[in-house]
């Protein structure tokens, strides 16, 4: 039992088949006890990715869209049931700006972080440190540097 931050390419993989899936889903399954929780942002950025993964060119990675449309229709069950979403306010659009400033980002991967770290410090009062789950390295490498603990689920085939 343990919580979790996952930015949006990590929570994608558990609707995908793709590396890392079989581990995000155990760790997403509510028999783990898990505490979920995402950014407000990934509630676009994954269902842009589903959509573009049922345009993709190269038909070994596509998805028909009426997979795409009951993937998108299942993630936002799950967001509602299962996870805890991070709302994305003024002050973490303020925040992810500043993180522009030492670290090379695009803008939802400083939101995502910004994200996380409001979670973070808010948890921290009561002695919880969430693991931060991500499959872009660059971001897992700043958010370590960042001070928070990190997994890839790239790294769990």
């Amino acid at each position: 039992m343990g919580t979790y931050f996952l930015d949006t390419l990590a929570i994608v993989k558990r609707y995908v088949v793709e590396t890392g899936q079989a581990w995000v889903a155990a760790l997403c399954a509510p028999s783990s006890a898990n505490t979920i929780i995402i950014s407000q942002a990934a509630l676009v950025e994954a269902v842009a990715t589903f959509c573009r993964k049922a345009q993709e060119a190269d038909t070994t990675k596509r998805i028909s869209e009426a997979e795409r449309d009951r993937i998108i229709a299942l993630f936002r069950q799950d967001m509602r049931r299962h996870y805890s979403v991070v709302q994305v306010t003024t002050n973490v659009y303020t925040h992810a700006g500043d993180l522009c400033r030492p670290h090379k980002l695009r803008a939802y991967n400083a939101v995502q972080l910004a994200c996380a770290l409001t979670v973070r410090d808010k948890l921290a009062t009561v002695g919880i440190a969430p693991t931060f789950v991500c499959a872009d390295a660059d971001l897992l490498s700043v958010a370590a540097m960042e001070g928070l603990s990190t997994e890839n689920p790239n790294a769990h085939p």
